[in-house]
């Protein structure tokens, strides 16, 4: 092991290591102090000193602040041994020749056989997450725009997030959904994506057949903050999720990995498309829903358009605050659903948004497909990988070595370098 590996395995324990750092700034200065200072000399007569200035220097001469050097050599090792120091090392397992079950079972399951199912339908779900969707501040001090489900008060896009992850992933009673009672059998079949959308469109999650990364995304999922971000672009998202959709479908095809027997989109939006003055000219921002839904038609894309419109708005306390529905024009995205041959819906509560999820959980049914195995590589973890460390204690080695220097330089100080008087 060379110096460089040795300072890199070597540790301390901190607290002591500050002790003994501390102790070396405040010992060394003082003994070194008393050592050098001026001492009164001691005065022996001599007849002459002629002979003595021509006498060389003995080896006694030259090595007299021996002792004083082996104190201070000896008090930084026991200094050091105080600060508990010792070498963390790997072990290295191919020299021991001892190898963890953990480990040898990682090396023998680098492929695992998985199903996969082979067709379905791909939906883009494209939710809205416009401040409009959010609680807001009111004058009272209260936060406001809460609407109810399930006799609870969450935001718009609280109540849309808890549907859609039904929607996704199913729920413990599959066997009642039929019934309409608040059931789904989840899509484990289909490839869904997550579209949100403000005033600039962002993909939140691709089409996918793992949902339980999809799921994550949803819950993640939040009300815009910036103003600059804040707005409708309906058509604009739309196009977007349009076009990955089509991308998708046909490198499924080319790779013969997955058959996409049809294409959906779910919308949700509390507001009617409303541009900036600087977008007017851009000609994607300014695309209409009625626009996007031509491209959607031309590629056998259907969307179903849900409007969230509550009859009633509540603060934090479950006050009313507004009785009457939110104006505003949905003739886009009617149009839309239609040209597509879609449907559209009004979402007056979140019971109500539960139920058009319901229904377009019954109109796109997914029959059970044909799977097919495939060797999918697991990659090891960090976990997996267990690092077995030996520690080996210097303390020992520095505190003899301090007692041995301390040793020697009583032995010196007082046999071979003694002084008379």
């Amino acid at each position: 092991m060379g110096i460089g590996q040795f300072i890199a395995d070597l540790r301390f324990d901190m607290i002591n290591l500050g002790i003994a750092i501390m102790g070396v700034l405040t010992l060394y200065p003082l003994l070194i102090f008393f050592y050098f200072r001026k001492k009164k000399p001691v005065r022996i007569r001599f007849s002459t000193i002629r002979n003595i200035k021509t006498t060389p220097k003995t080896l006694k001469v030259r090595l007299v602040h021996l002792p004083f050097l082996l104190r201070l050599l000896s008090l930084l090792f026991l200094l050091t041994a105080f600060s508990h120091p010792y070498l963390e090392r790997e072990i290295d397992q191919k020299k021991t020749g001892k190898e963890s079950r953990e480990q040898k079972e990682a090396k023998r399951e680098e492929y695992k056989k998985i199903e996969m199912p082979t067709e379905g339908i791909s939906i883009q779900l494209v939710l809205d997450r416009s401040g409009s969707m959010g609680v807001h501040p009111g004058p009272d001090g209260l936060k406001f725009n809460f609407m109810k489900f399930e006799n609870t008060l969450l935001s718009k896009l609280d109540v849309v997030k808890i549907i859609t992850k039904r929607f996704i992933e199913g729920t413990a009673e599959t066997a009642k959904a039929e019934t309409g009672g608040g059931y789904f059998t989840g899509r484990g079949n289909d490839l869904i994506g997550l579209y949100t959308f403000a005033r600039y469109p962002f993909v939140a999650c691709p089409l996918t057949l793992r949902h339980e990364l999809l799921i994550d995304y949803v819950s993640q999922l939040e009300n815009v903050t910036l103003q600059e971000e804040d707005g409708t672009y309906i058509g604009y998202a739309l196009e977007r999720a349009i076009l990955q959709t089509i991308e998708t479908r046909s490198r499924a095809r080319e790779e013969n990995a997955y058959t996409v027997k049809s294409s959906v989109i779910v919308l949700v939006t509390d507001g009617e498309q409303v541009l900036r003055e600087e977008d007017m000219n851009d000609r994607h921002k300014a695309l209409l829903p009625s626009e996007a839904a031509a491209l959607a038609k031309e590629n056998k894309i259907r969307i179903y358009a849900i409007a969230i419109s509550p009859r009633q708005i509540y603060n934090e306390r479950g006050t009313v605050i507004r009785s009457i529905n939110t104006h505003f024009s949905t003739e886009e995205i009617k149009a839309a659903a239609s040209v597509t041959g879609g449907k559209f819906f009004m979402a007056q509560d979140g019971d109500a948004l539960l139920k058009i999820y319901q229904e377009i959980n019954t109109l796109e049914k997914s029959s059970i497909p044909s799977k097919k195995e495939l060797d999918v590589r697991i990659e090891k973890t960090k976990e997996l990988k267990k690092i077995e460390t030996e520690r080996v204690e210097l303390f020992p080695v520095f505190l003899v070595a301090g007692f041995l220097g301390v040793i020697v330089e009583i032995l010196l100080a007082t046999l071979y370098f003694r002084r008379i008087p």
